[in-house]
């Protein structure tokens, strides 16, 4: 398990801006590569934090300060569509058996979309939709999995003016009317923390859940290796790991569906 570690001096660098390099980025200010903690597994930044003693690194989070009362407030999203009639109104439909959204994955940055995928996530199930090349998508899922706070997540590809692809996945908490209010779903996270770390002795357990079963670190990572058709999705915010595992003390939150 990897000791924990909190950015201790956010920089004001651009982390869009730097320079791609394996793992991470480089920044030409410090002359230093920062390496992206989002995207890799924990056995790669036990070796990074181990042998390195001036690490700067990016973390991206769904609230600077975010408190555990805070959860309801995050926002982006997409528009409803009744599956089974247009005459209902939006409250009538929420108890519908099958919802559907349609909605359209949007660029703040005004970069082109190269791949995107939105899903609603649950512990033991993950109702995903793929986006067309417009950022269009429709994702339906059974009325009861929705709960007071709901966690979506989008995985997507962007490709820049100079053609350069980057690669990376945020994800929201809604209430049940926020989500199916909202027409536009923002890609881009927009709490992203570059800066210097320092390491802290005190470590909350991380989290291995195979359709909603909790299950050990050891026979997860086996089936994940054993089946990879099965779908994979981890979880490194503060916030949402908490909201989905429904655990107060627990750091990271790695999910594996074979449905």
């Amino acid at each position: 398990m990897k000791e924990k570690f909190q950015i201790s001096s956010p920089c004001s660098q651009d982390w869009e801006n730097m320079e791609q390099v394996s793992e991470g980025k480089f920044c030409d200010e410090c002359k230093k590569k920062v390496w992206d903690f989002d995207h890799l597994p924990e056995t790669k930044i036990d070796t990074v934090l181990e042998s390195k003693t001036s690490i700067c690194a990016k973390k991206t989070y769904l609230k600077p300060t975010f408190s555990s009362v805070f959860l309801a407030l995050t926002l982006t999203s997409s528009i409803y569509v009744n599956a089974q009639t247009e005459n209902k109104s939006a409250t009538e439909n929420v108890y519908q058996k099958e919802i559907t959204i349609k909605g359209k994955l949007v660029s703040l940055r005004n970069v082109t979309l190269a791949a995107g995928e939105i899903s609603l996530v649950t512990l033991d199930r993950l109702y995903s939709a793929k986006a067309d090349e417009n950022g269009n998508f429709t994702l339906s899922f059974p009325e009861k999995v929705l709960t007071e706070h709901n966690i979506v997540r989008i995985d997507y590809t962007t490709i820049d003016s100079n053609n350069k692809e980057f690669t990376d996945h945020k994800s929201s908490i809604f209430k049940t009317n926020e989500l199916l209010g909202k027409q536009n779903f923002e890609i881009e996270e927009k709490y992203v923390t570059v800066g210097g770390l320092y390491i802290s002795d005190h470590q909350p357990p991380d989290y291995y859940f195979l359709d909603g079963k909790k299950i050990g670190k050891r026979k997860f990572e086996k089936i994940k290796e054993e089946h990879p058709e099965y779908k994979y999705r981890a979880f490194y915010d503060e916030v949402v790991v908490k909201k989905l595992a429904n655990k107060s003390f627990i750091d990271n939150l790695y999910l594996l569906y074979s449905k």
